[in-house]
């Protein structure tokens, strides 16, 4: 079983599977999870800004315990990844995350997600696009590059690594 630690974050692209893999690493960890959604959007999709996110991650990370997946703002990042005991990277082929990001426009552009909740899913080719690119990996691949504790980096490249990693906890 690998030592995690009690504070870890769950990072990749858009609609590879964090939020899934978080809650079910939240079950098998007893440690609270945060989704990034759920700081920085209100009902409708109404951003909350980069002050008063990067304030909330702040604050979130200044716990003992904690779980944060999602899309870290730029501006928090180096402080969730060295306060992060572990940083766990999706990084799944395109086509997955491409494939995921259709099926939850599907099946939330009704009934939001969870941690979404007054928000359904919205289709975009323009974020179909980002997320075949891997346009949001990009900052993300070069900021874990100059991470001096990079021993604390555990990147899953397939959903069935993912399951085996959560098998083992």
């Amino acid at each position: 079983m690998p030592n995690l630690g009690k504070k870890i974050a769950i990072v990749g692209v858009s609609a590879s599977g964090k939020s899934t893999f978080a809650r079910k690493l939240a079950e098998r960890t007893c440690l609270p999870v945060f989704f990034m959604d759920s700081i920085m959007w209100k009902p409708g999709w109404n951003y909350v800004g980069d002050e008063e996110t990067v304030l909330r991650l702040q604050e979130i990370s200044s716990g003992t315990e904690w779980i944060i997946e999602g899309y870290i703002t730029k501006g928090a990042r180096s402080v969730i990844f060295d306060r992060a005991d572990t940083v766990i990277y999706l990084d799944y082929p395109r086509w997955v995350a491409s494939g995921r990001y259709i099926l939850r426009w599907l099946k939330h552009r009704k009934d939001p997600r969870p941690e979404l909740a007054g928000s359904p899913e919205k289709f975009s080719f323009k974020f179909l696009k980002l997320v075949w690119n891997k346009g949001e990996t990009r900052s993300l691949d070069a900021l874990l590059a100059q991470m001096s504790e990079r021993s604390k980096i555990i990147r899953l490249t397939s959903p069935k690594k993912s399951r085996i990693f959560l098998h083992k906890i």
